[in-house]
């Protein structure tokens, strides 16, 4: 992606600014449909927070990708602008039908693939409509910061939360950032809003005791270590450091020495290129215009993803604006959402030797042992922890509640430029085995009738046949 494609996409959130502007000037009621993971939490508080500056009337409301059901349901309310954050790109034809067929004002700032059309009610800001990777160049907070940011320069202190939400999306790769992100990390540095150094990424560098940091270690979930606090007392012992020590009191000497430890304690995990980044790597820490000052991105990130998962995203919110006990709410959150994935990454760990070799896919049964919400993150945590082989896509299954089979699938971006298209694959092979799916080239999901899974799989690995000749070392 060249700097034309970043200023086109700039230029098109300067006019969906204008659009949002009329709208604000009028006073236009507003009802904010988010999605509830780390990028839309982080999108709605920058957009809450241009509303309440101007004293606009808004409510909120955080969900999955809405159904047509539901957005038809959206339009039996007496909102005049329904503004959708990292979603509604998909949802464009039930949009149409639901709300601007009846002249309500739509704003869908997204960065999933999805058909975009013309309306006088409606604007758009997504990084697809012009041909760039909304997986790796702008996040859903990122685009929506590009819109407030052309309302007043006062807004200017958020783009620390849209690089949040940018990282909460795993928009920050081995060599930084990319398009517009890129663009809005460097302004962020420009303004003094963000400083980088480089040390373990571990979360909970100022806010827990080590042992507890190690322990509740996630990302990596290092094998024999992650969720076993005598290993993770003894490895603190090893280097004469005190289990109720926080890793930002470790100075960089210290803390080198506990990484060569960690690397050493995973093994064979530890050669993968994807354990080293994440486990050491830039850590970035807002330094003015932020409430949550002692925490780096990446710790930010885990509070408003914990408060996704576990279904309390307005607890995310409210820490995120400033609010000390939402906080420490948010941190108790966190801490039952890692003991949660601790133990779903030990099950899948433990199953990994009946992964399923297909020509161009490997499947895994994710059984019952795994909430069917959390088996995408827990897939992207086993690949980022050095445990799953990415030459070629990896696909795992498990059955929802209601009985549907719930399908997470993740790809490298290494895989993506060699031409893979995982998102319109699980979309195509979704919607010919009776389901639907989709998503981004790197990552996708779908649900499928539990009859139709084998035809799933088989279609899916016939379409990806030839479209992953980059191996994901290159």
């Amino acid at each position: 992606m060249g700097k034309a494609d970043v200023r086109t996409f700039l230029r098109m959130g300067s006019r969906v600014a204008d659009f949002l502007k009329d709208r604000i000037e009028q006073k236009r009621s507003v009802k904010i449909v988010a999605h509830r993971d780390t990028d839309g939490i982080a999108a709605t508080m920058i957009l809450a927070e241009c509303l309440r500056f101007y004293d606009v009337p808004f409510s909120i409301e955080f969900s999955r990708p809405k159904k047509p059901a539901e957005i038809a349901e959206l339009g039996q309310e007496e909102y005049e602008l329904f503004v959708f954050l990292d979603q509604g790109s998909a949802q464009l034809e039930a949009i149409h039908k639901s709300l601007l067929a009846k002249h309500r004002d739509v704003i869908i700032i997204d960065h999933h693939p999805g058909e975009f059309h013309e309306h006088p009610n409606l604007a758009v800001l997504n990084p697809h409509s012009i041909g760039m990777n909304g997986a790796k160049d702008v996040s859903g907070s990122s685009a929506a910061y590009v819109v407030v940011e052309n309302l007043d320069p006062r807004f200017r202190s958020l783009i620390v939360v849209a690089l949040i939400g940018a990282i909460g999306d795993r928009q920050e790769f081995f060599s930084g950032f990319t398009g517009v992100n890129d663009v809005l990390y460097k302004r962020a540095v420009d303004l003094g809003f963000v400083e980088t150094r480089e040390g373990l990424r571990l979360v909970g560098r100022s806010f827990r005791p080590l042992v507890e940091t190690l322990r509740l270690s996630i990302r990596p979930f290092i094998k024999g270590l992650s969720g076993h606090p005598t290993v993770c007392q003894q490895v603190l012992e090893e280097l004469d450091l005190k289990p109720s020590t926080m890793l930002s009191q470790l100075d960089m000497e210290e803390e080198k020495a506990l990484a060569d430890l960690l690397v050493a304690r995973a093994g064979e995990a530890a050669k993968a290129e994807e354990f080293r980044h994440t486990l050491w790597g830039s850590i970035h820490q807002p330094v003015a215009g932020f409430h949550l000052l002692s925490l780096t991105f990446r710790e930010c990130s885990a509070l408003l993803d914990a408060c996704g998962s576990l279904n309390k995203p307005e607890i995310g919110l409210s820490a995120l604006i400033g609010d000390r006990t939402a906080f420490h709410e948010a941190t108790s959150l966190l801490t039952t959402y890692q003991e949660e994935m601790l133990r779903a990454l030990e099950y899948l760990v433990n199953r990994l030797g009946s992964v399923r070799e297909r020509q161009n896919l490997r499947v895994l049964d994710g059984g019952d042992g795994v909430r069917p919400a959390l088996v995408g993150e827990a897939v992207s945590l086993l690949i980022e922890s050095g445990l799953v082989r990415m030459d070629k896509p990896i696909v795992i299954f498990s059955k929802t509640p209601t009985g549907e089979i719930k399908v997470s699938a993740r790809s490298t971006p290494a895989l993506a430029m060699g031409g893979l298209d995982l998102g319109a694959a699980i979309k195509a092979a979704a919607e010919r085995a009776g389901g639907v799916g989709g998503g981004h080239d790197v990552a996708a999901a779908a649900r499928i009738p539990p009859s139709e899974i084998e035809e799933f799989l088989s279609l899916l690995d016939k379409s990806l046949e030839g479209s992953h000749e980059v191996s994901a070392t290159d």
